[in-house]
């Protein structure tokens, strides 16, 4: 196991030498944000370092995973409630415009909650427009009344 070890973390940090020489034309290309704002600047920067460096770790790290095998099952669920909580955020504004009625308080985007648990307070609320009823529905089939055992009380 040691061996393995050794090659995926050689392999995360090959990735890493990787990502920060992709970085550097990329800062030199962003370089005329850094005279509008250095917010912007940072920002665009982290943003894009992050991207970069998900595309290559995040699948060495998932393949590693696998050939722990020990706690797969515990990972896959962390794995997925990351993705949900990311999706939150990434889709949150096509979510408000398409899965709820305007009148809905229980918006998509916020941090550190899910698309389920949203799902399911509109559900409750009965704020979810047709299209978000049929996206529920679809989640019902896999896991039933999967948005409302999702809710989270904040």
């Amino acid at each position: 196991m040691k061996i393995v070890k050794f090659i995926f973390t050689a392999l995360a940090l090959l990735w890493l030498s990787i990502t920060i020489l992709a970085m550097i034309p990329l800062t030199i290309l962003l370089l005329p944000t850094l005279f509008i704002s250095k917010k912007h600047y940072t920002e665009w920067t982290l943003f894009l370092f992050a991207l970069i460096c998900s595309l290559g770790i995040y699948p060495i790290c998932f393949v590693y995973a696998v050939t722990k095998w020990k706690g797969f099952l515990s990972y896959l669920r962390k794995l997925s409630l990351g993705i949900d909580i990311g999706g939150n955020i990434v889709v949150g504004a096509l979510l408000n415009d398409n899965f709820i009625i305007a009148s809905s308080t229980n918006q998509f985007g916020v941090i550190r909650e899910t698309i389920s648990d949203n799902l399911g307070e509109n559900e409750r609320d009965n704020t979810l427009s047709v299209f978000g009823k049929r996206f529920t529905n679809l989640l019902g089939v896999i896991d039933f009344d999967h948005a409302k055992k999702s809710i989270v009380e904040d």
